[in-house]
């Protein structure tokens, strides 16, 4: 019995540490991301409902299929740091990396497109709930360009990139 235990336990243990291997994304910063979580009520106990990842990861890509299909298939976003209007394509939701930023009480996840020219921008999709309860879009933030950060986060706030 107790050989079954510990043999469960280290499963348990290598399991943990594969998720941990798979979650490293973009390893160009070391706090890249809040803290991932695929359950947020403890973090806003006001709310009456669990938002779970897929859920908000649904919201997101609702969001990005009815912009673009208002837009000929592409999401336009203005490049701030680059003073140009992008038509970007969708490369895919990231659905592990969901996240929740304590500061700015909104759910994010981020998604890969590609620009008209060929660039690849990695962008940040912030949502929060309306008055009814519905996860809507609150800011998109261009998080990479070709692999480049413009920002990261540390302590649960955005800090630009020097």
């Amino acid at each position: 019995m107790r050989k079954l235990f510990y043999c469960l336990l280290a499963l348990i243990a290598v399991s943990f540490m594969a998720n941990i291997v798979v979650a490293q994304e973009h390893p160009a910063a070391t706090h890249e991301h809040p803290a991932a979580t695929h359950e947020h009520s403890a973090e806003h106990p006001a709310a009456k409902e669990t938002l779970s990842a897929g859920a908000i990861v649904q919201a997101i890509k609702d969001h990005i299929s009815a912009v673009t299909s208002a837009n000929s298939g592409y999401y336009p976003l203005t490049d701030t740091e680059g003073g140009k209007d992008l038509k970007l394509t969708l490369v895919k939701v990231h659905e592990d990396k969901v996240s929740y930023i304590k500061k700015e009480g909104a759910y994010f996840a981020c998604a890969d497109f590609t620009a008209e020219g060929g660039a690849a921008y990695d962008v940040d999709f912030l949502m929060k709930k309306n008055p009814e309860g519905k996860l809507e879009l609150y800011q998109a933030k261009i998080h990479m360009k070709d692999s480049a950060p413009r920002f990261t986060y540390q302590d649960d706030e955005i800090t630009p990139v020097e």
